[in-house]
């Protein structure tokens, strides 16, 4: 891979992963706000507002699927992290490749589920808000998708550049943050 295309993919890389985190900072805070709003409720007289909950329960799925992909380039995800550690790099290079392959194939059947839910889903309404549920489905798709598309290249990074991890444990020389002028 060159250098350049490298470059780009990492810029484009950095780019989707802020986007992502906000997306999932900006349901962190609606759910945190949502739940001390229905705390509220329980205390005061009147009636609450029923849609504050189908809204935080939403916006759960929506963090969930939608930061995913981040997981991945970061290396948060669950992996084989004592396989690491092992002396052989080669075998480890196999070991973060299968892995990396095993999660785009999940992640990648996942996205075609969401993909039908967006295409079937529509008629249905949620019971409150009377939002289409196919609309629930989309940030799960896209989340999906980038989990793929991240999964993917990095895989494709370890094959051509070495194991994401030295048999210490410390980042590898190739994927070290490179400090700006």
């Amino acid at each position: 891979m060159s250098a350049l295309l490298r470059t780009s993919l990492r810029k484009t890389g950095s780019v989707l992963t802020v986007a992502e985190i906000a997306v999932g900072s900006i349901m962190l805070l609606t759910i945190f706000m949502l739940i001390v709003i229905q705390a509220a409720q329980r205390h005061l007289p009147g009636d609450g507002l029923a849609w504050t909950g189908e809204v935080s329960r939403f916006g759960l799925v929506w963090l969930t699927f939608s930061v995913a992909g981040v997981l991945i380039t970061h290396r948060g995800h669950i992996a084989l992290e004592v396989v690491d550690l092992l002396p052989r790099p080669q075998l480890v290079r196999t070991v973060q490749v299968f892995a990396l392959v095993c999660v785009a194939g999940v992640a990648a059947g996942l996205a075609y589920e969401a993909w039908s839910l967006v295409q079937s889903q529509g008629i249905l309404r949620s019971p409150v808000l009377g939002m289409s549920m196919a609309l629930l489905y989309i940030p799960v798709l896209i989340g999906m998708v980038s989990t793929v598309l991240r999964s993917l290249v990095a895989a494709t990074d370890i094959i051509l550049h070495g194991p994401a991890a030295d048999t210490d444990g410390s980042v590898a020389p190739e994927h070290e943050e490179v400090p700006a002028p």
